[in-house]
C-alpha cells in the first residue's frame, strides 16, 4: 500500500496527474518507509492548502488505526485525535483539545464509550472530572469530581443510567482519601422523596432540616466530652489537695 495526499486544487488536471475524487485528486505517492511505520493520507481543505485532517493505517492489515483532525482556522493546530484498533477499525480513544483537553475511551470489543476523562482548561495534567459509561446504555453511570491539584477526589456522583438522576454521592475529606459523608437519594418518578445523610459520627438524620440538626448533634458531643473531661480534671485536683500528692505523679 503506498502513502496518498488529498489536494484541493485542481493545479494537476490538466497534467493528468492523480486521480479525480469528488473533485479532489488523490496523488499517489511511492512509500520508502519501513514497513512497520504507519502509512499516512494527507486531506486538505476543499480549494485550499489548509490541512484538514491526516489519517494513519496500518501497513500490514491496511486498516485506519488514526486520524489527527486540525482546526478550522488553523492548521497548525490540532482540534482532535483519533485512535482505531488496527484488527478491528473500531474506535479506541479520542483525544480533544476544543477548549480543553478531554480523553475518551472506548470498548475494545463494542466500540462503545466507557470513559470520559477532563483536564483543567489551564494545565492539561490536572485532572477536573471523570465520566463512566454504563456500556450497554451508553450513558453517564459515574462522575468523579477532583480537587484543584488534579488528582485529589473531591466527590463521587453515582447516577441512575437509565434516568439520569444521581442516588449516591461521596465525599471526601480534603487532601484524603477517607469518607467525610455519603448522601442516598430515593426517588419517586423524577422526583426526590428522601435524602438520608450519613456521616464519621454515630448521628445521622433523615431530614429537610439535616443540617442545622447535624451542627447541633456535633455541639452537644462536644459539649459531652469536654464536661467529662472537666469532670475528671476536677476530681483528680480533688484528689491531689486530698491526699497531698505531688503534681509530677498525676497525668490527666
Amino acid at each position: 500500500m503506498s502513502n496518498s495526499v488529498i489536494c484541493g486544487t485542481k493545479e494537476n488536471e490538466d497534467k493528468k496527474f492523480g486521480t479525480l475524487v469528488n473533485s479532489r485528486f488523490l496523488l499517489e505517492l511511492k512509500s520508502e518507509k519501513p514497513e512497520d511505520e504507519n502509512l499516512k493520507e494527507t486531506v486538505f481543505r476543499y480549494n485550499s492548502t489548509s490541512v484538514e485532517k491526516i489519517i494513519e493505517y496500518d501497513p500490514q492489515t491496511g486498516m485506519k488505526v488514526k486520524v489527527t483532525n486540525y482546526d478550522y482556522f488553523n492548521d497548525k493546530k490540532i482540534k482532535s485525535i483519533e485512535e482505531f484498533d488496527k484488527e478491528t477499525g473500531l474506535k479506541t480513544r479520542v483525544t480533544s483539545f476544543t477548549l480543553f483537553k478531554s480523553v475518551t475511551e472506548f470498548d475494545i470489543k463494542t466500540g462503545k464509550k466507557t470513559k470520559t476523562t477532563n483536564f483543567d482548561i489551564k494545565n492539561e495534567n490536572r485532572k477536573t472530572s471523570v465520566y463512566d459509561f454504563d456500556i450497554e446504555l451508553e450513558k453517564i453511570n459515574r462522575i468523579t469530581l477532583f480537587r484543584p491539584d488534579g488528582y485529589s477526589i473531591s466527590m463521587v456522583k453515582e447516577i441512575n443510567p437509565s434516568t439520569g438522576m444521581v442516588t449516591r454521592a461521596i465525599n471526601y475529606k480534603k487532601d484524603s482519601t477517607a469518607i467525610s459523608s455519603v448522601s442516598k437519594f430515593d426517588f419517586q418518578g423524577d422526583k426526590t422523596i428522601k435524602t438520608t445523610f450519613y456521616y464519621n459520627t454515630p448521628v445521622y438524620f433523615t431530614s429537610s432540616a439535616l443540617l442545622d440538626k447535624k451542627v447541633m448533634a456535633d455541639y452537644l458531643n462536644k459539649k459531652v466530652l469536654e464536661d467529662s473531661s472537666q469532670k475528671r480534671i476536677t476530681r483528680l485536683i480533688d484528689n491531689l489537695y486530698k491526699n497531698k500528692l505531688d503534681f509530677s505523679s498525676i497525668s490527666v
